[in-house]
């Protein structure tokens, strides 16, 4: 028998939610780190949310999945991230109908200082944060700024989604599978303002690399411009026809993005992720931005020198000044300087 890896532990934090009982089974079923990674599950929620985290608990106990080891429910943040490796922060306000989006970032920041902090005191200093909440940009922004000893690179956030949702897409309408289809990139914050780029998006037909534009040019428009639409307004359309925001997907996307970060992205893929800008394409340094990224033994880094076209300068340039003035609305209700 081979040796087994050491055991890693893991958080969730809003465990309570529809979401995290997607993602609790993918993960533990192996998807986001591999199937030789044994884990333990750090489960946290607010005290009158428990009676759902044991219940979650009972599920994963009572599925058998071979990686799990133990699973710990607790409302104790200390408790919530000792030691941890990994960490999925799930637990914010989701947008009401009702709720503009600085009401938003107003109740949810406070939150993720929180986290941060917490992570800053008990967590690893190697660990790998992925933020799934909303407006998911400012909230990772919030949480890095708090947590400083760990690396800024760790810190992400879930645009992976998007991402997913653009192949998706696209293999829906053009009846392929999703594989098929390669290096979209969703552009900028985690809002309706985002911006799927496939400019330099690739279909495979018959084991030939196409670019999308250049096979498919009678649906340049479509791929510009309405399915840009579509991707930016899915996440509304699914709140209004559940009532509830994305579980299944989201979670599904987390696990993508972690897998990737850990084992790497394969030669010539580009991936969309969230991640601390380092000025590239114009956007300042400060801020957490969805950029096109390659993954190379754990470290991702961002791809230079994509040509942008006219649309796609103005939609970048937009989602910056948003996701500053969003940056000044946290740093307003946290006191910060």
């Amino acid at each position: 028998m081979s040796k087994e890896e050491p055991v890693i532990r893991v958080l969730i934090t809003g465990a309570a939610s529809p979401r995290a009982y997607a993602l609790a089974g993918l993960v533990a079923n192996g998807m986001a780190l591999g199937s030789k990674q044994p884990m333990i599950f750090h489960l946290f929620d607010v005290p009158n949310e428990t009676g759902k985290m044991e219940g979650l608990m009972m599920e994963l106990i009572d599925s058998a999945f071979p990686l799990l080891r133990e699973v710990i429910t607790t409302c104790d943040p200390v408790v919530a991230f000792q030691d941890i490796s990994v960490a999925f922060l799930l637990d914010a306000k989701t947008r009401p109908f009702d709720m503009t989006q600085r009401d938003l970032i107003v109740f949810n920041a406070k939150t993720f200082k929180d986290h941060g902090l917490c992570l800053e005191n008990f967590a690893r200093k190697d660990c790998k944060v992925i933020v799934l909440a909303y407006p998911g940009n400012t909230m990772c922004y919030i949480c890095a700024e708090h947590a400083p000893s760990i690396p800024r690179e760790n810190f992400t956030a879930n645009t992976r989604l998007n991402h997913n949702r653009t192949i998706g897409h696209l293999a829906y309408k053009y009846k392929m599978p999703p594989v098929n289809f390669r290096n979209v990139i969703v552009w900028g914050n985690q809002s309706q303002s985002m911006y799927t780029d496939c400019s330099i998006a690739s279909v495979v037909i018959g084991n030939k690399s196409n670019r999308i534009f250049e096979y498919m040019p009678d649906e340049i428009a479509y791929l510009k411009t309405q399915l840009a639409e579509q991707i930016a307004n899915r996440g509304t359309d699914i709140i209004a026809a559940r009532k509830l925001p994305s579980g299944l997907s989201a979670a599904k996307a987390a696990c993508d993005q972690l897998r990737d970060w850990i084992v790497g992205t394969p030669h010539g893929t580009i991936v969309s992720m969230t991640v601390s800008s380092d000025g590239s394409y114009g956007t300042p340094k400060e801020l957490f931005f969805s950029l096109p990224v390659e993954i190379t033994r754990g470290k991702w880094s961002i791809v230079r020198g994509i040509k942008l076209d006219e649309l796609a300068r103005n939609k970048i340039d937009a989602n910056t000044k948003e996701l500053l003035q969003e940056k000044m609305q946290a740093i307003t209700e946290l006191g910060d300087t």
